[in-house]
């Protein structure tokens, strides 16, 4: 991405309840009421936003007859607030803040999705000793041995590493939460806690495992993927305001279209692609060879049809509701318009 086209609002913060708060009737205002020649979206610079990466790099948003002015924003949250703030018009953005701003009142909805089944569990050397020998039983044979809880560092509560996490322990594995300590962190600080093995686990997304299993000063790697624990596990997705797809219908479907064109691009292309995204992301952050490695990842497959995300985002809902995120009980109406995709994929 270039300096002109990124505005980075360093004072945006906002924490897990402050989402509690959003109100209706407030974004997609931005763009739409003061120059329909530009529209603000807000993004994540983390793997799963590959499309955004592909588009950007490649120019093809160049074509749609509008600027896009792109903000970058440290997390989930802070991207929602700006949302519910009427700052944005359309965000690349994780499903599971996502899914909290559309049911705390944020008027949007999901027209693609950008990644399948990309969480990885990863664990030290110890931890998947215990894993190996004793599977869902090594939390309390951990707890035995060490006179301590299994420590997991993720992303904050309701990210969507995390929620992930809470899934793989009480449903798949039947265990109470309390079997295990969830620490929730930040991206850069996550990756630090579990490359010097402060945590005994962790659920994260790429590159962090990649990274993690290249770094000789940690014996952290992954154990379980997604696929095995919740098959159809949503990630990322494009995510426009119901402004936009109401007043500029033409223009979302253009949108889609470019989100599957670039998806088309990954599949095909993906050592280009990766280095795309680590020029997006910045080479200091993800080398190319990190990139390249980590999109070739069981937790790299990138799709465009969002209704292959559909169930499993309305059990990520009913997870927030337990966290006390969000109190509403969406419907797949509620999340997700699959008309402009069904209008485009076969063009």
């Amino acid at each position: 991405m270039t300096a002109d086209r990124i505005s980075r609002r360093t004072a945006l913060r906002a924490g897990g309840a402050a989402l509690a708060g959003l109100s209706t009737g407030l974004a997609g205002c931005s763009a739409l009421g003061d120059d329909n020649s530009t529209l603000s979206m807000g993004t994540l610079n983390v793997f799963p936003m590959m499309q955004q990466f592909v588009i950007d790099q490649q120019g093809w948003d160049d074509d749609l007859g509008v600027t896009i002015d792109t903000t970058t924003f440290g997390g989930g949250p802070p991207l929602v607030q700006a949302y519910a703030s009427g700052d944005l018009d359309l965000a690349y953005v994780g499903i599971s803040p996502g899914l909290v701003a559309i049911a705390n009142g944020v008027p949007s909805t999901v027209v693609a999705a950008n990644v399948l089944e990309p969480n990885v569990m990863v664990g030290t050397a110890e931890w998947r000793s215990y894993w190996d020998e004793y599977g869902a039983d090594a939390f309390a044979q951990f707890r035995a041995d060490r006179g301590r809880r299994p420590r997991f560092a993720t992303l904050p509560a309701g990210s969507t590493p995390d929620v992930f996490l809470r899934y793989w322990i009480t449903e798949a594995l039947g265990l109470e939460l309390d079997v295990l300590e969830i620490v929730g962190q930040s991206s850069s600080a996550l990756q630090s806690t579990l490359a010097t093995e402060e945590a005994d686990a962790g659920s994260v997304i790429e590159p962090i495992p990649t990274q993690l299993v290249r770094d000789d000063g940690t014996t952290m790697a992954p154990f379980r993927y997604a696929g095995p624990v919740m098959a159809g596990q949503p990630g990322a997705v494009l995510q426009p305001s119901q402004s936009l797809v109401e007043d500029r219908p033409g223009l979302v479907e253009d949108l889609v279209r470019l989100h599957i064109r670039a998806t088309e691009f990954i599949t095909a292309n993906r050592t280009a692609a990766a280095r795309m995204a680590s020029a997006a992301i910045g080479t200091d952050v993800l080398p190319e060879s990190v990139a390249i490695e980590a999109i070739n990842s069981p937790a790299s497959t990138f799709i465009a049809d969002p209704r292959r995300i559909v169930e499993q985002s309305l059990v990520y809902n009913e997870f927030h509701q337990q966290l006390g995120s969000v109190d509403t009980d969406l419907t797949a109406d509620d999340i997700f318009t699959h008309r402009f995709y069904e209008e485009v994929r076969d063009e």
